[in-house]
């Protein structure tokens, strides 16, 4: 009895084993992955071994619904894209099922490989790192010392300093077995010291037009200038005379001995007008082609006036007389310079001249003359009247009644022209007899109805674009191109270009970039959309500037007392240090908000440079303050008044002693202006029209009145 309880108890013992062993086994799992475009599925477990058992996929996703069969099954998805994977597990003989759900991301597969590289340098050891959008990837290098290299992080050891061309290939294998390569460049610079710590600044002074220039630096050795006007000049501290007042863009280039460092410092200045010239200019047409100026300054005895006719001719002289030889708009300029002839005013002005034509007219029959064209859509050819006279010569013009834009074609009897819209036109015909002076021209009126064809890639008028914005750092900015969601959107390559000068940056395959730029400056941004199934691309381009200087500077002009003495506001920000530049002969100043009074009457250009000095950059304010120091009261008893400049362009000055009150009158006899002082009174007139003024001067001593004339 002992024995059999023995034997019971050993079976017993077996069978819970068994049992042990059968729960530690997977009744059911499945697994899913994909390489490319290709998907491997695979089912394990207990409840597979069954003859009963019959096993079945289901992928849905991307608008796709597909079945695939067996444990172990592949499929080939059609794009790229997240999916769905439901594999059913069904026992016919039970009548047991059960499923099991996964997701799967599958990224499609060719040879759009990018690479890049970044590096880190310890004197002549330099550590390099590659990245690209492929895993497996693998790397080969040429460092550009006729040395190469192998992995993703190789460290390679230059044997002297200098620039090299590092080239970095990714290489990988695709599903299909196809090798896919890409290779990235960029020059590289290997330096055990601090490559460039060259530090530079300029400052100028003005005397009427002309400027004198100072640069420094730390160790500079050259200094290149651009004034700003198409001039440019050399060495630390140049003059330079500008022609015409306005607001030039001043830089220079500063290099060391070496030549390999440099840095480039650019300021905006306004040339004014420091020496307090007020002048003007007034015309009229003498006949078709003749025209008589005159020009007027408040500078006295010993002014002398230089015109600029704008046909590349020029004389002296207040009054001057000039003869058009042909019509089109001129700029007429004249230079006044002050007795001293340390300064000037440059006063220019535009005038439509109109010459009429003065060759003969042949006599030709308006039947012999003809014009005839033919067309494919909207290109059109001309033919003109062949003469057979070597005399004769021809000339084709297109006219847009549109626009009202005249297109000559290429002289000679024949012409080819594409229009770029429907519409109406007309072809004008010239023939001119070289021999007897005489000419004609003939009008045919015709209309284009064939629309141009448009080219195929004509994303601009779809609406691509490029944005950017700089919201993380003053120097970074983030580009983006408008995905083109088209039906040929897998054919759509985007590349991102940046660049300036001797520095250009290109991001490819991707219509987003994050790009930091080490130096101030304006830069061209691009990007190109390109259509590899049509063959065609549209480039937009967006030019920004990069400006990460603190110091802006900036002031205004509370008031000028009677004495000259100028009282201002400083309202710069984000600056450490300043310089004042009052236009005159006086020091400059570094005082935040300085005391300045001018020693006599003018108009003078008051510029404040405000400095980031942690930065090394500065930024520069220039405003034109007018002054007006209080005049001597007159001993004569009646009114003592006057108006300069006049003729007037901007405003001009009234006199004013006595008490006085002024009333302007226009032609009309209507009233634009009163007032009333007892010194130098500034007449605002830019919105004045051009014609002639009275002012009518009133005291307790009696009535004046001046005659003035307003010339823009």
């Amino acid at each position: 009895m002992k024995k059999l309880i023995q034997i019971v108890a050993l079976v017993l013992v077996g069978t819970l084993s068994i049992a042990a062993n059968a729960q530690t086994k997977t009744r059911l799992a499945t697994g899913v992955s994909s390489q490319c475009l290709i998907g491997s599925f695979g089912a394990e477990g207990t409840l597979l071994n069954d003859s009963c058992a019959q096993f079945k996929w289901t992928i849905t996703g991307n608008g796709t619904t597909a079945y695939a069969y067996g444990t172990k099954a592949t499929y080939t998805f059609p794009s790229a894209g997240t999916y769905t994977v439901c594999a059913k597990l069904l026992n016919t003989c039970t009548k047991f099922d059960t499923s099991i759900c996964k997701t799967i991301t599958v990224v499609g597969c060719d040879c759009k490989l990018t690479t890049e590289f970044s590096f880190t340098n310890d004197c002549k050891k330099v550590k390099f790192k590659a990245a690209s959008n492929q895993t497996g990837t693998k790397y080969t290098w040429n460092f550009g010392d006729k040395t190469t290299g192998t992995g993703v992080d190789p460290t390679h050891s230059y044997l002297s300093e200098g620039v090299y061309k590092v080239c970095v290939t990714a290489t990988w294998t695709d599903s299909t077995g196809k090798t896919c390569t890409a290779t990235f460049c960029k020059e590289i610079k290997v330096s055990c010291g601090t490559p460039c710590d060259l530090k530079g600044e300029f400052s100028f002074v003005s005397t009427g037009g002309k400027f004198r220039f100072k640069a420094s630096s730390n160790t500079g050795y050259t200094y290149a200038w651009d004034f700003g006007d198409g001039k440019t000049g050399k060495g630390i501290d140049p003059y330079h005379e500008y022609a015409k007042a306005g607001t030039y863009n001043v830089c220079v280039t500063i290099t060391d001995k070496t030549g390999k460092c440099k840095i480039k410092i650019c300021k905006t200045i306004t040339v004014g007008n420091p020496c307090g010239i007020i002048g003007g200019m007034t015309w009229k047409k003498t006949n078709d082609s003749t025209w008589k100026f005159l020009a007027s300054s408040n500078t006295g005895t010993g002014t002398t006036y230089t015109w600029f006719w704008g046909d590349g001719t020029s004389s002296t002289g207040k009054d001057a007389a000039h003869v058009y030889k042909k019509s089109g708009t001129y700029e007429v300029c004249v230079k006044i310079y002050s007795p001293t002839k340390k300064c000037f005013a440059y006063i220019c002005r535009k005038i439509e001249v109109v010459v009429p034509n003065s060759a003969k007219k042949c006599t030709w029959e308006k039947t012999a003359i003809k014009v005839g064209y033919s067309n494919d859509c909207n290109k059109y050819t001309f033919e003109m009247t062949n003469f057979q006279d070597s005399c004769i010569k021809y000339q084709l013009s297109v006219y847009n009644m549109k626009t009202g834009v005249i297109t000559a074609l290429t002289a000679g009897r024949l012409g080819t022209y594409t229009f770029g819209d429907t519409g109406k036109y007309a072809i004008i015909a010239k023939y001119s007899n070289i021999c007897t002076g005489c000419d004609t021209q003939t009008y045919s009126m015709f209309t284009v109805t064939c629309k141009p064809a448009v080219s195929k890639c004509n994303w601009a008028a779809a609406g691509a674009t490029l944005g950017y914005n700089n919201k993380s750092a003053c120097n970074t900015y983030f580009f983006e191109g408008k995905n083109m969601n088209t039906s040929t959107s897998n054919c759509v390559k985007y590349t991102i270009a940046i660049g300036q000068a001797g520095a250009n940056t290109t991001y490819y395959k991707s219509r987003t970039a994050t790009h930091t730029f080490t130096n101030n400056g304006t830069y061209s941004v691009c990007i190109k959309y390109y259509d590899s199934c049509n063959a065609c691309d549209t480039i937009i381009c967006s030019t920004i500037k990069v400006d990460c200087c603190a110091a802006k500077a900036g002031f205004t002009v509370d008031s000028v007392s009677a004495a000259g003495k100028m009282y201002v506001k400083n309202t710069s920000t984000g600056a450490n240090a300043y310089s004042w530049n009052f236009g005159d002969s006086s020091n400059t100043s570094n005082d935040k908000t300085p005391g300045h009074t001018f020693a006599t009457s003018g108009t003078y250009v008051v510029c404040l440079t405000a400095y980031d000095t942690f930065n090394n950059c500065s930024n520069v304010y220039c405003y034109t303050v007018k002054v007006l120091k209080t005049r001597g009261k007159t001993s004569v008893q009646n009114i003592q008044g006057s108006a300069y400049p006049n003729p007037a362009d901007q405003g001009f000055y009234l006199d004013l002693s006595g008490n006085a009150q002024y009333t302007v009158y226009n032609n009309n006899g209507q009233i634009i202006a009163t007032g009333k002082g007892n010194k130098a009174t500034y007449i605002e007139t830019a919105s004045w029209s051009e014609g002639n003024y009275r002012v009518v001067l009133t005291n307790a001593n009696g009535t004046q009145t001046i005659n003035t004339v307003i010339a823009h």
